[in-house]
């Protein structure tokens, strides 16, 4: 027992630590995630992201169709027909590490297609700090409110203009 609480100190303590490096990270402007789809790190330095043209133009394709006045089930439904590749089956191609295959290969949900489009990062910020976890035992992911995101804008090149984000914002 003596030897179970000892280990249940360190994790802790080591728990803090991270968060506090991450922490000062994140506030310094270096992003904490993955980059999303339609960037990749960069080879000379992974702590900077560029545009992976391939996937950019799938990208820039979603923000097209949602500004003619598509919304995500069909801009999903469009993909789907036009057999493009989902993000997940995108970077498995790429032999990169991804997340669970779609249960049906090659099918755009339209919640992906509704992320993308909230998505800041695609013109060109960083935004750090969007999610947290309760605690080190605890591994659920909580949505943190949007005024205590950290923004830091012109960080990596845009693939969408900032003009195009506001008016699917809207």
């Amino acid at each position: 027992p003596f030897k179970n609480v000892m280990n249940e100190m360190y994790a802790r303590d080591i728990s803090k630590k991270v968060r506090s490096a991450k922490r000062i990270r994140g506030n310094m402007g270096e992003p904490l995630s993955q980059p999303p789809y339609g960037y990749m790190k960069n080879p000379e330095n992974p702590k900077e992201w560029i545009i992976d043209e391939p996937a950019a133009e799938v990208v820039r394709r979603i923000f097209a169709l949602c500004i003619k006045g598509y919304g995500p089930t069909q801009i999903a439904d469009i993909l789907t027909n036009d057999k493009v590749p989902t993000p997940t089956e995108y970077w498995i191609s790429r032999g990169q590490k991804a997340g669970n295959l779609p249960s049906v290969p090659g099918k755009w949900v339209q919640t992906c297609v509704a992320d993308m489009l909230e998505r800041q990062e695609y013109v060109g910020d960083t935004v750090n700090f969007r999610y947290t976890t309760k605690s080190f035992k605890n591994k659920t992911r909580v949505h943190v409110p949007e005024e205590n995101w950290k923004i830091f804008e012109n960080t990596h090149p845009a693939i969408i203009d900032r003009e195009t984000f506001a008016i699917v914002k809207e």
